[in-house]
């Protein structure tokens, strides 16, 4: 049934003059006219001003003329102040409270890892490094699975299947615990706690996200903030560290409590999972996690290197989420096609442009890391630690990279933008090591830094080109 909406005293004349270039000014052209009409009535007038679907869609950026009539009568109702007219949604308001708190919740648990510290002593470093590769990249990868389920309403089945991945990944890390050296898993008993905790942590995180409860789940990781603060500032003893562990549970739990819901009768439809994204998010995951051992293995250095990282993780959601909320309020904002592309152009330019402050201040830290004053040239780790500062800049960079080509669509782009500093790295370590294998760790360490550092401003670079690919393809806007 279609609502009386604006029509003539008569008949509806078609519109004179030059053709006009929006919808706005289509209704313009109709708005001195027009009274009371219904839908049918003004879509066989804008017919007859020789309007066809083909250039609906051209000329004005909808799929039909049926389409193009509604536009305009939605411009109409709004002129004059119709009581159905349809608000104007806010542009970009909604995404920074988005934004935010999906930071926070990526920033919880390594609160949680920086406070059990000494626990993580225990436990062997390639253990660790093991453990945060599968949680990190298979998190990633049971999420992009568990979407395509949660979003056909499934959400119980989406994090059935996630639980399922984590009781795998657990179950593997435990037999690594229990069958591997002491030089790789370290004190076992303490182990076995490290790894499942962390897993669990992980798992946490790409559940809120499916079952899309990020509020509801970052308030009940308060305790594993308060914990955590307790424990860096000395407040609660470090026996007491399996608190931090049963605050990770009890927020795990608040993540996976849709998975005990049936679904929906009409979500039960079987859902194709996308084989492929799944395996470029495992990449990307795993090219992240990588990179990240790569630069927290500085020595002296990991900790400049962390700081920009964990600044850089709200911003670069933020970065993200503006980028993405720009390209939807065109649609909003603009309604020929010739407008939105310019739009899209200017977004695109503002997005670069935000990619180049990380790569130019990184280089700029390079290039002082090599000409020190004299004063502090002298201490020992004065370089270590300005070159540890550049890679956890420049990667930073990387990561803001790779996650705006992930959302634009470009997924090998981005799985290979996030290997590609763990590559760059590898390859003369990998000769070093081949061309003296008997060097100390220390010898590692000097050319890993500048290798490491050198690989993410080239992937950088690298990154620069295929964001300008993309932002400024049309075609990564479908």
């Amino acid at each position: 049934m279609s609502a009386p909406t604006i029509g003539p005293v008569g008949s509806v004349p078609a519109p004179k003059g030059p053709p006009p270039r929006s919808i706005a000014d289509l209704a313009e052209r109709f708005a001195g006219r027009v009274l009371v009409v219904d839908v049918e009535e003004l879509v066989a007038t804008i017919e007859a001003a020789g309007i066809s679907d083909r250039q609906a869609q051209v000329r004005y950026g909808v799929p039909t003329v049926f389409a193009l009539g509604e536009a305009v009568l939605a411009q109409l109702w709004a002129q004059r102040g119709h009581p159905g007219a349809r608000p104007r949604r806010p542009a970009m308001a909604p995404f920074a409270r988005a934004a935010l708190a999906r930071a926070a919740l990526f920033l919880t648990p390594a609160l949680a890892a920086n406070a059990g510290g000494a626990t993580l002593d225990r436990v062997g470093w390639p253990l660790l490094a093991i453990t945060l590769v599968l949680g990190w990249s298979g998190g990633q990868a049971l999420a992009c699975a568990g979407y395509a389920r949660a979003g056909h309403g499934a959400i119980g089945s989406a994090l059935r299947r996630l639980g399922l991945g984590l009781l795998v990944g657990t179950a593997g890390c435990g037999a690594l615990v229990a069958l591997g050296p002491s030089w790789l898993v370290g004190a076992r008993a303490v182990a076995y706690a490290v790894c499942g905790v962390g897993l669990v942590a992980f798992a946490t995180v790409a559940a809120a996200l499916v079952g899309d409860r990020v509020g509801a789940v970052l308030r009940w990781s308060v305790p594993v903030s308060l914990v955590s603060l307790a424990l860096l500032a000395g407040l609660l003893p470090e026996r007491y560290t399996w608190v931090l562990g049963a605050a990770v549970g009890l927020a795990a739990a608040r993540a996976f409590a849709p998975a005990l819901r049936r679904d929906p009768p009409g979500a039960r439809m079987p859902v194709r999972t996308p084989y492929g994204a799944v395996a470029a998010y495992l990449l990307i995951g795993a090219g992240q996690a990588g990179a990240f051992l790569l630069v927290s293995r500085l020595e002296a250095g990991a900790g400049a290197a962390a700081v920009p990282l964990l600044l850089a993780v709200p911003l670069i959601e933020l970065f993200v989420g503006w980028h993405a909320a720009g390209a939807a309020a065109g649609l909003d904002l603009y309604d020929d096609l010739a407008t939105y592309r310019r739009h899209l152009r200017a977004l695109g330019v503002v997005t670069l442009a935000a990619l180049v402050p990380p790569l130019a201040i990184g280089a700029a830290l390079v290039f002082a890391a090599f000409r020190l004053p004299y004063e502090l040239s002298r201490h020992p780790d004065a370089r270590t630690l300005v070159l540890s500062a550049a890679a956890g800049l420049l990667l930073a960079g990387v990561w803001a990279a790779t996650l705006l080509l992930a959302t634009r669509g470009r997924l090998v782009l981005a799985a290979l933008l996030a290997l590609a500093p763990v590559a760059f790295a590898v390859v003369p370590v990998a000769g070093w090591l081949v061309a003296v294998p008997t060097g100390s760790a220390e010898s590692l360490i000097q050319v890993l830094l500048p290798a490491t550092v050198a690989g993410l401003a080239a992937t950088s670079v690298l990154g620069l080109a295929a964001t300008a690919h993309t932002v400024f393809h049309s075609g990564s806007y479908r």
